[in-house]
């Protein structure tokens, strides 16, 4: 138990020294990431039904995201302070679960969550929170993009399992042919699509 409380201190000590002295990378090559990138956003980008979409989680690697989406009203949301200089011009410095508090209910056509759940928001309730707040936020038959680590170090709780999940349907997902789609890698990185009924 102190050997695990001393390398939870550890990371996010080392977490800090990254964020405050920008050393993250400005790209990820992985699997997952390309997938991300070639062909989720893209999807999305294109879509002339998709004008408002809100990205959840703001890194060095992730700042090029707001070229994709110039066309369209683009919204980035992160708790860290240090992080709004990787973030749109419509930046919101705060978590997921207080999204209620910057726009009106139905508001965004996509939200996009990848590598926020076990990355910040590690507890269920948090989790529970943070999706529920994702779905008050989407339009009608708006669509909630999860991308989450499916192992038990870095989610808590099967995505499936969790009851905010509920109250959305799963979404078929065309490019990729599938409503949870598992890529290549030890981290069993997926993405799970889902719509607002």
């Amino acid at each position: 138990m102190i050997f695990q409380s001393f390398v939870t201190y550890l990371v996010q000590r080392l977490s800090g020294l990254i964020d405050t002295f920008s050393l993250e990378p400005e790209r990820i090559v992985s699997h997952d990431r390309s997938i991300l990138e070639e062909a989720i956003l893209p999807y999305f980008a294109k879509d002339i039904a998709v004008q408002k979409v809100l990205f959840v989680g703001c890194s060095a690697y992730t700042q090029q995201y707001k070229e994709l989406f110039r066309a369209k009203e683009y919204w980035t949301i992160d708790p860290k302070q240090v992080k709004r200089k990787y973030g749109s011009e419509r930046h919101i410095v705060d978590s997921i679960t207080n999204i209620r508090r910057y726009v009106v209910k139905n508001y965004f056509d996509v939200v996009i969550m990848n590598g926020v759940i076990g990355f910040g928001l590690n507890r269920i309730g948090n989790i529970e929170q943070a999706i529920d707040a994702c779905y008050e936020a989407l339009a009608g038959e708006g669509i909630l993009v999860v991308g989450w680590n499916d192992t038990a170090r870095r989610t808590p709780i099967d995505i499936r399992a969790i009851q905010a999940i509920g109250k959305f349907c799963e979404y078929h997902f065309s490019p990729l042919q599938a409503c949870h789609y598992r890529t290549e890698g030890s981290q069993r990185h997926t993405f799970s699509f889902y719509r607002k009924e």
